[in-house]
């Protein structure tokens, strides 16, 4: 079932206009899917980048409504989850670099995310 992709591009329609709180359920409805089926989450590079898409897209607007605790939690809980994963992972298995991958973007989000609102506070 690949519910969570149409639940994802509703998302970024209703961000793309400013319905945030549609946004957000979107996002957050394709992020539950993608979690109910865990077992691939971390062997599937598609799921594995939409999972943290929309983590990141939650933390964005989290973010753009002043939620900030929100928007951390979304760019930290994947990290966390990704860095249990890549314990778990043989570094020679086969999705040990997407595990890698997904970890330095989801890192690189958190940095810039962290530098944002140390300038703005």
């Amino acid at each position: 079932m690949d519910d969570w992709r149409n639940l994802i591009l509703a998302g970024n329609q209703y961000f793309a206009i400013d319905e945030m709180e549609h946004a957000e359920d979107n996002y957050f409805d394709a992020l539950t899917l993608l979690d109910e089926n865990s077992e691939s989450l971390f062997t599937d590079r598609e799921k594995l980048s939409a999972w943290l898409a929309c983590h990141h897209n939650l933390a964005t607007v989290y973010k753009q409504s002043d939620q900030s605790e929100l928007a951390r939690f979304h760019l930290e809980s994947p990290l966390e989850i990704i860095e249990v994963q890549l314990k778990k992972a043989s570094p020679d298995h086969q999705h040990f670099v997407e595990l890698l991958k997904a970890y330095s973007a989801g890192l690189s989000e958190l940095v810039v995310f962290k530098q944002t609102t140390q300038r703005a506070a």
